[in-house]
């Protein structure tokens, strides 16, 4: 079952949400305090926070910053506001807020923002369980990727340091994240040589090359997407979780570890 927990001093604020949670069948934790909220978040696994702005005990920018220094999971918090966005609530966006909420469309917005988590956490899934191919012949760009998939506990990928090397292991993937810049390769072949025999596959090429020719050659050749380096964990997961989104939106079933 999910877990939405809710800061708010507002009794009347907290019937709305609670109203709109349990209509999903979802769990609901309401707390008026911030250290309370992130007592709740060190014991319990929550899938979302909604927050007001203003809490006993502290500030809401000290609550986030905590939160996303020293809580695992990356959980993704919507801010409660009466008015438009102001300077102040554009820094906080920086801290870490995922997105605000109206409160003058409250019932509506906290609904739609529910099924965007479940949504997300839906294509994380699918990233759990496909396989992923990553091509890339730097051992230190390789090592900031695996830390990155291993972060968000995804396991299922194998390296390989060129083209020829993958296309001799007979392996298909799901995934293919293809580095346009390798010794004696250029990527765009790679990604033409995967296309041709794999059809269905998500490749994604990643590139320090941002001249727009490159790219646009890059995604004729057969490339889905792109990620630029140096590479941004937000930005990385993001495009990855996108991807996953577009396939499985239309059907698609990954078949792993077929020969070529």
């Amino acid at each position: 079952m999910y877990t939405v927990l809710h800061i708010e001093q507002s009794e009347f604020f907290c019937n709305i949400v609670e109203d709109q949670v349990r209509k999903k069948g979802y769990q609901y934790i309401c707390t008026n305090n911030f250290n309370e909220a992130y007592n709740i978040l060190e014991k319990f696994y929550v899938d979302l926070i909604i927050t007001s702005l203003s809490a006993k005990g502290g500030k809401i920018e000290n609550f986030i910053t905590k939160v996303n220094k020293n809580i695992k999971d990356k959980i993704p918090i919507f801010a409660l506001t009466g008015d438009n966005l102001n300077n102040k609530k554009k820094k906080i966006i920086d801290l870490g807020v995922s997105d605000y909420i109206f409160k003058s469309n409250l019932a509506y917005e906290v609904s739609e923002r529910i099924d965007d988590v479940l949504e997300e956490q839906e294509d994380m899934k699918y990233l759990k369980e496909v396989e992923m191919a990553i091509i890339d012949d730097n051992f230190f760009e390789t090592a900031i990727e695996e830390k990155l998939l291993n972060k968000y506990d995804i396991y299922n990928f194998d390296y390989y340091q060129s083209g020829k090397e993958l296309m001799e292991s007979k392996n298909k993937y799901d995934v293919y994240l293809v580095d346009i810049i390798l010794k004696d390769e250029f990527g765009t072949d790679i990604i033409r040589n995967i296309r041709r025999k794999n059809k269905d596959a998500i490749i994604i090429a990643v590139t320090s090359l941002n001249n727009p020719k490159t790219l646009a050659s890059v995604l004729n050749a057969g490339a889905d997407d792109y990620i630029p380096k140096p590479l941004d964990e937000n930005l990385f997961m993001a495009k990855l979780k996108s991807n996953i989104r577009h396939y499985s939106s239309h059907g698609e079933m990954f078949e792993t570890s077929q020969g070529y």
